[in-house]
C-alpha cells in the first residue's frame, strides 16, 4: 500500500535517491573525519588542521554560483554522474597517497581544494535534481527528508569513522569516501530516465548569473528567504560550529562535553526534519518562528550555568537550524521558475556558507573583546531584531500582492 501511494504521488524515485544518498553521505562524512585526523597526525597543529578544513569550504563559496549557472545549462543526471566519478577518483588518489605514507599538509590542502571545487558543482546539481524528481506539491516533504538524511548521516558517519580509524587506520576511512561517491553515481544512473526534462538556459555565465540575481530581486519572498538564511547563518549556525568552545569556556567541559553539545544539536535537527518530512505542506511563517526560537535558545544558553539546560538549548538551536534551512529552501524552490533552480540555489548556498564563515569570525572578535557568553547574548538579541525586520518585510510584500 505504501509503495503504491508513493508511486501514485511521484515520490518513489526520490526515495530511491535518498536511500543511495544516505549511504553516500555517511561514507563522505567518514572521509572528512579521516582527512581531518590525518592532518592532525601530520602537523599536530590546530591552525594547519583548520586550514585543511577551510580548503574545501572556500572553493564552494567562490565557485558555487558559477556552477549553479552551469547546472541550468546541462542534463542534470549525466552531469551529476560525472561529478561523482571525479570525486571518487580524487578520493581514491588521496587514499593511495595516504596508504603509501606520502601525505603532507600541502598535499591535503591541494586535494581538499580540488574536492571543494568539485563539490561546488555537485551542490547546485543536487538541488536542481529535487524538482526534477518530485512534483511541486511534495517539494517541501522532499526537502525535509533530504535534511533529515543529511543530519542523520552527520551523526552516524563521524562515529563510524572513529571506530574504523582505531581498527584499520586513516587510509581505509578515506577510501570509504570514494565508495560513497560511486554509490551515488550508480543511484543517479539508475534514475536517469526518471529525471524529468527541465528548461535549459543559454548564454554566457555572467549573463546567467545576472538573470539569477534578477529572479531574486523581483521576488520579495525570495529576498526574505535569502536574508533569513544570511542572518541565521551568521548567528545560529555559527554558534553551532562553536559548540566545542561553549563546552570548554561556558560550561567548563572537555571533549566529551563538546561531543554531547554537537550530538544534541544533531538530534534536534534530525527530529525537526523527520517531523517536517511527514507533512505535505509547511506551516505558514514557520521559518520566522523557529529562527526567533533558535536565537532565544542561544540567548538562554549564554545565560545559564546548568549543563542540562545547555543541552536542551543546543537541541533547540539544532532544530531551528534544520527547519529554517528546509523552509527557506522550499520557499525559494517553489518561487523560482523552471530553468533557474541551479543558479539561484547556487547563490543560496553561497549565502549560507558565507554568512556562517563570517559569523564565526565575528564571534571570535566579540569573544576576544568580551567573552563567548557576552558575545552570544549580543548575537542573539541582534538576531531576533533582524528576524523581526525580515518578518515585517515579508508581511509588507504579502500585502502588496493582495488585490485592492
Amino acid at each position: 500500500m505504501w509503495s503504491a501511494y508513493m508511486d501514485r504521488n511521484g515520490f518513489s524515485s526520490y526515495l530511491r535517491y535518498c536511500a543511495g544518498n544516505s549511504v553516500a553521505l555517511t561514507c563522505i562524512w567518514m572521509q572528512r573525519v579521516g582527512v581531518i585526523w590525518l592532518a592532525w597526525e601530520i602537523s599536530e597543529s590546530s591552525l594547519w588542521t583548520s586550514i585543511v578544513v577551510a580548503a574545501q569550504l572556500v572553493p564552494t563559496i567562490v565557485a558555487g554560483p558559477l556552477f549553479g549557472a552551469m547546472a541550468d545549462r546541462v542534463p542534470i543526471a549525466s552531469a551529476m554522474i560525472k561529478v561523482q566519478l571525479i570525486l571518487a577518483s580524487l578520493t581514491t588518489i588521496l587514499f593511495l597517497i595516504a596508504a603509501a605514507d606520502m601525505a603532507s599538509i600541502a598535499m591535503l590542502i591541494t586535494f581538499e581544494c580540488l574536492i571543494g571545487i568539485t563539490v561546488s558543482a555537485h551542490q547546485p546539481l543536487r538541488m536542481a535534481l529535487v524538482p526534477a524528481l518530485v512534483p511541486k506539491s511534495l517539494m517541501s516533504r522532499a526537502i525535509s527528508l533530504d535534511s533529515m538524511v543529511f543530519n542523520l548521516t552527520r551523526m552516524i558517519g563521524p562515529a563510524l569513522a572513529g571506530f574504523l580509524i582505531a581498527s584499520t587506520g586513516v587510509p581505509m576511512v578515506i577510501f570509504v569516501g570514494a565508495i560513497g561517491n560511486l554509490v551515488l553515481a550508480l543511484v543517479v544512473w539508475s534514475l536517469r530516465k526518471e529525471v524529468t526534462s527541465h528548461v535549459q538556459s543559454s548564454g554566457g555565465f555572467l549573463s546567467q548569473l545576472q538573470d539569477g540575481w534578477s529572479v531574486i530581486r523581483e521576488s520579495r519572498e525570495v529576498q526574505a528567504a535569502f536574508l533569513l538564511t544570511g542572518v541565521f547563518g551568521s548567528g545560529g549556525r555559527a554558534a553551532v560550529d562553536l559548540f566545542p568552545l561553549f563546552a570548554a569556556t561556558a560550561f567548563d567541559r572537555g571533549a566529551d562535553g563538546a561531543g554531547l553539545l554537537l550530538s544534541a544539536a544533531g538530534l534536534g535537527a534530525v527530529c525537526a526534519a523527520a517531523i517536517l518530512a511527514l507533512r505535505k505542506n509547511l506551516p505558514k511563517d514557520i521559518e520566522i518562528c523557529l529562527a526567533i526560537a533558535g536565537f532565544a535558545a542561544l540567548w538562554a544558553m549564554s545565560r545559564t550555568q546548568n549543563w542540562s539546560v545547555g543541552l536542551a538549548c543546543a537541541a533547540m538551536l539544532g532544530c531551528s537550524a534544520s527547519i529554517v534551512g528546509v523552509a527557506t529552501q522550499s520557499k525559494i524552490q517553489l518561487s523560482i521558475p523552471d530553468g533557474f533552480h541551479g543558479r539561484v540555489m547556487g547563490l543560496w548556498i553561497m549565502m549560507g556558507l558565507g554568512s556562517t564563515a563570517l559569523g564565526t569570525i565575528i564571534y571570535g572578535l566579540l569573544s576576544d573583546v568580551t567573552s563567548l557568553r557576552h558575545a552570544s547574548t549580543i548575537v542573539a538579541i541582534l538576531g531576533i531584531l533582524a528576524v523581526v525586520g525580515i518578518a515585517l518585510l515579508s508581511r509588507n510584500a504579502a500585502e502588496d500582492r493582495t488585490p485592492r
